[in-house]
């Protein structure tokens, strides 16, 4: 019996997440703007303060970040 396939994450490398939370530390609009299109899919989770400062529930992910960001 085999086992069930993993279902498949959307990750993003640690360099591009790193340049987003960077750019929001800036408040860097046009490269948050940019970079939340690489990060639309991501499912990756948030760090705390992240969440904090785009006023999400601790435990979201890029992929809400980024469309957080470019909806606003």
């Amino acid at each position: 019996m085999a086992d069930d396939p993993a279902l498949p994450r959307n990750r993003v490398s640690r360099v591009l997440r790193d340049r987003f939370r960077q750019a929001l530390d800036a408040d860097d609009y046009a490269a948050l703007r940019l970079l939340s299109a690489e990060l639309r899919d991501c499912t990756d989770i948030l760090p705390r303060s992240v969440c904090l400062a785009l006023g999400l529930p601790r435990g979201s992910t890029y992929a809400v970040a980024a469309v957080t960001i470019v909806r606003s």
